[in-house]
């Protein structure tokens, strides 16, 4: 897990959901996601809603590699997206840190508060497990009942709890492998599947 587990920028089977890597046209999609965010009590919006304009283009900055916090490594926003509304978030962290390693993982996320249990979290780590090379880390709050469900659907092997100290709490820590990309086969096979299912 040394280099960037993620492969190239090709798109991954399409979901329900538009999934793909954060840009600056999202900004008034994003301001909406972050107040709602921020409302619900979401920590991370907490600091975004002041400036979502700035906090959007400080994202595509560290996705580029610029601009970064000390000890941050290089990350890269996606969106699932349902139309103009964003449905949920998932940043992947490039490379490994004692932070990836200890308590962060390589893969954040988190979903709109209202879109919550519609299945925009699991669409968008499983898009992102197709591009993937590497077998990465992802963790959760031992309360996090929902999460927990995601990563598990996603195969997430569970590796043990671990301290945050910043967050002063404990975390849960899972290990996801990469997906194997469908063939056009099995997109075939699936769109025939449903046709008959009709």
């Amino acid at each position: 897990m040394t280099d960037s587990p993620i492969k190239a920028p090709d798109q991954p089977e399409p979901t329900r959901f538009e999934c793909r890597p954060a840009r600056l046209t999202d900004a008034p999609a994003y301001h909406r996601y972050v107040v709602e965010c921020a409302d619900a009590g979401m920590p991370l919006y907490q600091v975004a809603q002041f400036d979502p304009d700035g906090w959007l283009q400080s994202l595509l900055d560290h996705a580029a590699g610029h601009h970064l916090p000390s000890g941050y490594l290089p990350t890269t926003t996606y969106f699932a997206l349902d139309g103009e509304e964003i449905l949920a978030t998932l940043r992947l962290r490039h490379g490994d840190n004692e932070a990836t390693r200890q308590w962060l993982g390589h893969i954040g996320y988190e979903t709109r508060p209202s879109r919550r249990g519609k299945g925009a979290a699991s669409a968008l780590l499983c898009w992102i497990q197709q591009a993937l090379s590497a077998p990465v880390l992802i963790s959760c709050g031992e309360e996090n009942l929902a999460s927990h469900k995601v990563i598990a659907a996603a195969g997430g092997e569970w590796l043990g709890r671990r301290y945050h100290p910043g967050d002063r709490r404990w975390l849960e820590m899972y290990r996801i492998d990469p997906l194997p990309r469908p063939t056009a086969a099995d997109l075939l096979a699936t769109a025939t599947s449903d046709q008959l299912q009709v």
